[in-house]
């Protein structure tokens, strides 16, 4: 089977700033956005998250998201970064 090719940049989302607004579900036409516990106080907070196998780098999300919390960042970059590279997979 063969890979999927990766858009051209990708969609990091800060879940430390994000609200949980859900302003990015809404226009997300690939629906890879969803809502999880927050990293603090998560019984009563929640977060955006973004499944990045299944983003396409449209750029809606960082359009639309109020407080600034989507990056778009090229994708070279996600590759090299030991940290956001596992996400891709």
């Amino acid at each position: 089977m063969a890979k999927k090719k990766l858009p051209k940049t990708l969609a990091l989302l800060d879940e430390d700033m994000c609200t949980g607004c859900e302003a990015c579900m809404t226009v997300c036409p690939v629906d890879c956005i969803s809502i999880v516990p927050g990293p603090r106080h998560e019984n009563v907070f929640q977060v955006c998250t973004i499944d990045l196998p299944r983003c396409i780098g449209c750029t809606l999300c960082h359009q639309v998201c109020p407080w600034d919390c989507i990056t778009m960042i090229p994708t070279d970059q996600f590759l090299q970064n030991e940290h956001t590279l596992p996400q891709l997979q």
